[in-house]
């Protein structure tokens, strides 16, 4: 290599130092290296104002000094055994943790971790985000839920008391009777939904478990149907529910979940079918079987004749996505799709002009717990 060859490698090398300088001293995360060793290599602006050391008080120094007392073991434990087996437990993913500040108070953080390795060893990079305030706006969030399920639950209670009352007498007509059944199925249903909010936050947070049970498809989707018949007697619309015989002799559309939130799930989708669907027009929900990857799914197919607007298809399942509907959240189908995905399923949809929408739900039929 000549003279003028070394000295373009040298620009390019102190160009690319820089470039990283400017990232990293600019960062509001923090941002760390450390030797295969477990001692602190480079420590940015952010981990500075973050953790509330100088550069110059841990450079040198052991990693576990931000690492709470009870989580160093499995720290040097953990860090030991990638060494050896190279096993990427937790490296490349996002982990929420507490960690420690030079004052010796505790904070949660969020921590991404990467390795890489040289001619002179492997080091490690972590980058953290205190998440102090998500936590605190999460907090404030789940009191209020609280409050507003206590606050709701009394006066539901007391409506589905009044049907059940209602039912028990001997004077009521056909017509009233089916009224009042109904009255008290929405209600119940509503107090389900609002003792399982709980659920559906730990849902966000990964956290949540399904215990699974058997549950029939096809007796949710009919009660469905009947708890939204005042809704689809308003808009003229008729639902039509065809099932697909399964190959052995079984019963149709039984798969292992939890009927409530499945319940609440299909709820959610074929509320929002009716409410968008041009009126008079019918919805089509289609129930059949498939094999994907040597696992049964069952898949429900909810049609209805409305595109979906193209400014909301890219965002269409996350949270508070809406369009053109008076006191929607849209929280309906970000719902739908946490519940989905907690069952080891997967939502998704196609729409246009001439066909409609399609809004597909796959669900495997042997859900175990723990999976």
């Amino acid at each position: 290599m000549n003279t003028r060859n070394k000295e373009q490698l040298l620009r390019d090398l102190k160009e690319s130092e820089d470039r990283y300088r400017a990232v990293t001293e600019t960062s509001i995360d923090a941002i760390i290296t450390a030797s295969a060793q477990d001692k602190i290599l480079t420590w940015n602006k952010g981990a500075e104002t973050i953790f509330g050391y100088g550069a110059e008080e841990v450079l040198g120094r052991s990693l576990t000094i931000i690492i709470p007392e009870r989580y160093r073991k499995a720290h040097t434990k953990g860090v030991n055994r990638f060494l050896k087996t190279r096993e990427k437990h937790i490296i490349g993913t996002k982990l929420e943790m507490m960690a420690l500040r030079k004052d010796q108070t505790e904070f949660p953080i969020e921590l991404t971790l990467s390795y890489w390795e040289s001619d002179v060893g492997i080091y490690f990079g972590a980058i953290i985000r205190d998440i102090t305030d998500r936590r605190q706006i999460e907090q404030i969030r789940e009191d209020v839920q609280r409050m507003m399920r206590h606050d709701l639950k009394s006066p539901l209670i007391g409506i589905t008391g009044l049907a059940r009352r209602l039912l028990k007498g001997k004077n009521l007509s056909e017509r009233q009777r089916k009224a009042a059944r109904l009255i008290q199925e929405s209600g119940e249903q509503t107090l389900k939904i609002l003792d399982r909010s709980r659920d559906l936050f730990q849902m966000e947070q990964g956290t949540y478990e399904v215990n699974p049970q058997p549950v029939n498809l096809v007796d949710i989707l009919n009660r469905i149907k009947n708890q939204l018949e005042p809704l689809t007697l308003k808009r003229k619309i008729t639902i039509r529910i065809a099932i697909s015989k399964p190959s052995k002799n079984e019963t149709p559309g039984i798969v292992n979940g939890d009927e409530d939130l499945l319940e609440m799930m299909l709820a959610n989708l074929l509320k929002n079918a009716i409410e968008a669907s041009p009126e008079g027009a019918p919805i089509e929900i289609g129930l059949n079987t498939n094999q994907v990857d040597d696992r049964e799914m069952h898949v429900i197919d909810i049609h209805n004749r409305a595109e979906i607007p193209k400014e909301i298809r890219d965002h269409f399942f996350e949270a508070y996505t809406t369009s053109g509907k008076k006191g929607g959240m849209g929280l309906g189908t970000y719902n739908a799709s946490l519940i989905a995905a907690t069952h080891r399923g997967n939502i998704r949809f196609t729409t246009s002009e001439s066909e409609g929408t399609h809004v597909i739900v796959s669900l495997p039929s042997n859900l175990r717990a723990g999976t």
